[in-house]
């Protein structure tokens, strides 16, 4: 039964995610348990919240160089309650395209227990028993969110698709297993739509051993959600994610123009530097104070390549502040 006080769900709800942070942490590689009430709570009021978040930011960055168009046709293999067909049907550009979603997950509890939130989905499946190779084709594409963390390999059937959409836990392994991954796609005939602005080697996985990509957005936090916190002692002000967007066909020929901001900004004597990606160097967008007031910009987004800069070691020295693409 659920409590009835405001402050009584609130240690409740509280106590369901410190539970299963417990579970993830002794249990890494370990099946969510679905079936646990207190799994159900904790993520209906704080996983799931968060999760879209991730989710819809990083459909933002592929809005921003066309990724989803021509896509009408969404398997969200291991969905969970579904977050992330849930965050492709929240997006008012999105939405329009889509003919159906399909959600699946080897947990059937995982998708009934939260089917009071999938009125929103555009002629939505849920099933039980499903090939990949059953709905894969040239409008298909095929969503990964938080669910090859749990296995080895990616599922058979999973290259018969158009597009696939990945997005995982931002830690070290998780990231540089994606990495990993993005090797493999590119072996396997895709190109990458984002973050990359590249189809070469990825720098964070060949040229250091401890670096990953990932992205990380700031979070205005409800009041609800900001009281839920104060009782956790995981904080929320950011959160980040690592994600792959990725097509058979190629990206537009202008990406390339653009770099992806993959680092925070940083405040070093005499200059402030952030990491970037536009190719197969690991480089820093570098802001020399005596030249140039520093920016301070948005980790993830993309950057027009600059045309004036000074190239010294892993430094692009800027002479000109640089534009962020917001199309």
């Amino acid at each position: 039964m659920f409590p009835e006080t405001p402050s009584e769900k609130l240690n409740y709800i509280a106590e369901s995610v410190l539970k299963l942070s417990d579970f993830y942490i002794q249990n890494p590689e370990g099946e969510t348990p679905w079936n646990d009430r207190y799994c159900q709570v904790a993520y209906r009021h704080y996983y799931l919240p968060l999760n879209f978040l991730r989710v819809a930011n990083v459909i933002r960055h592929g809005q921003k160089v066309g990724f989803f168009k021509g896509l009408n046709t969404f398997v969200d293999w291991g969905c969970g309650p579904g977050t992330a067909s849930l965050a492709l049907a929240a997006n008012e550009s999105v939405k329009p395209q889509i003919q159906k979603q399909i959600l699946f997950d080897i947990s059937p509890q995982a998708v009934d227990s939260f089917s009071d939130l999938h009125g929103s989905l555009i002629s939505p499946q849920k099933t039980k028993n499903f090939r990949l190779d059953s709905a894969g084709g040239k409008s298909s594409c095929l969503v990964f969110s938080y669910s090859l963390t749990e296995i080895d390999d990616l599922p058979v059937g999973w290259d018969q698709y158009e597009a696939i959409m990945i997005v995982e836990p931002s830690t070290s392994e998780d990231g540089r297993k994606l990495l990993e991954l993005r090797s493999k796609l590119i072996k396997n005939g895709y190109f990458m739509w984002a973050p990359c602005t590249h189809q070469q080697d990825c720098p964070l996985l060949t040229l250091s051993k401890h670096d990953w990509c990932h992205d990380r957005i700031h979070v205005a936090a409800p009041t609800w959600f900001s009281q839920l916190e104060q009782l956790l002692p995981m904080k929320n002000k950011t959160v980040t994610t690592s994600y792959l967007l990725a097509r058979r066909t190629p990206p537009p020929a202008g990406i390339s123009q653009y770099g992806r901001l993959v680092g925070d900004s940083l405040a070093e004597k005499g200059k402030t530097r952030q990491l970037f990606c536009r190719g197969p160097e690991r480089e820093f967008l570098t802001w020399m104070h005596k030249s140039i007031e520093p920016q301070t910009l948005p980790r993830g987004e993309l950057v027009l390549q600059p045309n004036d800069a000074e190239k010294k070691s892993n430094e692009v020295r800027l002479n000109s502040p640089l534009k962020i693409e917001e199309s």
